[in-house]
């Protein structure tokens, strides 16, 4: 799984701000089935899998027994002795699935998401009694195994994010979140892509909650680049003042503080458009801010809408063709979505296009070749595991393709600490 530490929520507590869909119990729920006695039986079994809560894995941390939940629902797999058993269940697990064909797979990630974000807003529409809502955006990070073409059935979105527009007088903003979160909870197959993957969510927000907040960062971060220019303007032109002789002296250094300012306002810029992708060092301008915030919960905020803002953002650029509503406009012209640099993303991508790629994804470009040379035994183990690594249940005999070359999540945990 490729987690980016971008949206470090708690999905119990946060993916949902009120009331959660009914389904939702922040546990797995346990499969009730009959005895597997061939492939069509597991394949049975297989499909029910495509609903989330029986791969919940956002309790985890407070319950580790939850894992043997999920461990007896995908016992199924076990059942399947016979060459001619697994080498059906192969079979249609990859017609569905596109697998190993992981552009296929990853062309299906996409299509599934947006197919199931454009259902959930019709969905929403059923309770706003003649005040639609429509999708104005949807997204994820591009340099992730999705946006590479290189994903695994059962992937999560890294970055996911879609963006809402519409209104009710008889719901909130909130409230049409929580109702379009619940139908992607429910609705959004598991088997193509997941939301089950620890620290991971699809963020959602509203065009007036991101007009909202860009307003508020773009007025800290003016204050804030003012104050620092002003500042750095008068320091150097008192010391050149002060060098120099004659009246040309305090006009000389004001007209050389000028000219650093003049250098220092595309700082943060350069650093973003840089291949720094140390999160703690490229990320200098988002701990500035988070300075000039008065709380705990202002700096939680800012660093969230950071991470969705920079995705949409980073989006809009690779395409921004039917891209034409304000809010557009008004993410490029923004400040604080210039200088913000929490994803590295723009790093990242010229890293990608200079030929790096993770030691998994670049296994993975084998696969297919790999996959088709395999005995039926090793096949069926490597699609166990892929089907496991829906919820990270997935054991280590296949860790080539799954494993990360660095704890990401640890990698950013000094940027992490300095935001909060």
């Amino acid at each position: 799984m490729d987690i980016q530490p971008i949206q470090l929520f708690n999905f119990n507590k946060k993916f949902f701000n009120g009331e959660k869909p009914s389904n939702f119990k922040g546990r797995p729920e346990k499969i009730g089935y009959a005895s597997i006695r061939g492939w069509e039986d597991a394949i049975k079994h297989w499909e029910m899998l495509k609903n989330a809560k029986f791969l919940d894995v956002h309790s985890d941390k407070e319950f580790p027994y939850y894992k043997s939940i999920r461990e007896d629902n995908y016992s199924f797999l076990e059942k399947l002795k016979s060459y001619t058993d697994k080498s059906e269940f192969i079979q249609r697990f990859c017609a569905f699935t596109g697998f190993p064909n992981l552009r296929e797979v990853s062309t299906k990630i996409d299509s599934t998401f947006t197919e199931c974000a454009q259902n959930a807003a019709r969905s929403l529409n059923y309770t706003t009694y003649g005040y639609p809502y429509k999708i104005v955006d949807s997204g994820y990070d591009p340099t992730c195994s999705v946006g590479l073409k290189k994903a695994f059935p059962g992937s999560d979105l890294d970055k996911g994010y879609v963006i809402i527009e519409g209104g009710s007088p008889y719901i909130s903003d909130n409230d049409a979140i929580n109702i379009f979160k619940g139908k992607l909870w429910e609705t959004l197959d598991q088997r193509i892509v997941s939301l089950n993957h620890p620290e991971t969510a699809i963020e959602v927000q509203t065009v007036p909650q991101i007009k909202s907040k860009i307003q508020k960062l773009d007025e800290i971060t003016k204050n804030f680049l003012d104050k620092g220019l002003n500042t750095i303007g008068a320091a150097t032109g008192a010391v050149i003042g002060n060098l120099l002789l004659g009246p040309f002296g305090v006009p000389l250094g004001l007209a050389f503080g000028a000219l650093i300012n003049s250098g220092m306002t595309d700082k943060y810029i350069k650093i973003k458009a840089s291949d720094e992708t140390n999160p703690y060092w490229a990320g200098e301008f988002n701990r500035e801010i988070a300075k000039q915030l008065n709380s705990s919960e202002e700096r939680e905020n800012a660093k969230n809408f950071a991470f969705f803002i920079e995705t949409v953002e980073a989006n809009l650029k690779l395409n921004s063709k039917g891209k034409y509503a304000d809010i557009f406009t008004m993410i490029k012209e923004s400040p604080f979505v210039l200088n913000s640099n929490v994803t590295q993303i723009a790093a990242w991508l010229e890293r990608i296009n200079g030929g790096y790629l993770k030691t998994k994804l670049r296994n993975r470009e084998k696969l297919e070749k790999d996959f088709k040379s395999m005995a039926t035994n090793e096949k069926y183990e490597l699609v166990k595991d892929v089907i496991k690594s829906s919820s990270n249940d997935q054991s280590s005999k296949f860790s080539k393709y799954f494993k990360n070359d660095d704890d990401i999540k640890g990698r950013y945990d000094r940027l992490l600490d300095a935001l909060r």
